[in-house]
């Protein structure tokens, strides 16, 4: 299991720099939210979906070898966030968008819209490369 996980870390050191700052930043982003999981349900959902994400990555990564699968989970994961966090802001009459929760909400919104966006592309891309 440890060489699965050396394996993928030695993939990943190989991506380019964005690619591998942009993994940072999702990091930071969605472990920002143990800021706030004391309070709101909806940090401790985002958190939640955002560690759930590596052991089904893994196990893609696992049975394909390929990094562009891992974003699967992030599809299946994140996207229901997309519509829920939001929702949750709007009925929450103490939700303020000028504000630490209100800023990271925001952020963690438009990073997991940018990163989808990104998954959906590289699993079109493995497909048409599978042919």
């Amino acid at each position: 299991m440890m060489e699965l996980f050396r394996e993928a870390g030695q993939q990943m050191s190989m991506l380019p720099h964005p690619v591998q700052n942009w993994m940072l930043w999702l990091n930071i982003v969605f472990f920002s939210g143990l800021l706030f999981v004391f309070r709101r349900a909806e940090p401790r959902w985002a958190v939640a979906a955002h560690v759930a994400c590596f052991p089904v990555g893994f196990t893609i990564y696992y049975f394909t070898r390929d990094l562009d699968l891992m974003g699967v989970p992030h599809i299946l994961f994140w996207t229901p966030l997309l519509f829920y966090l939001p929702n949750a802001a709007l009925k929450d009459s103490s939700f303020r968008l000028i504000s630490p929760y209100g800023i990271w909400m925001s952020l963690l919104c438009l990073t997991i819209t940018i990163s989808v966006v990104f998954d959906v592309r590289a699993v079109i891309t493995f497909f048409i490369r599978s042919g």
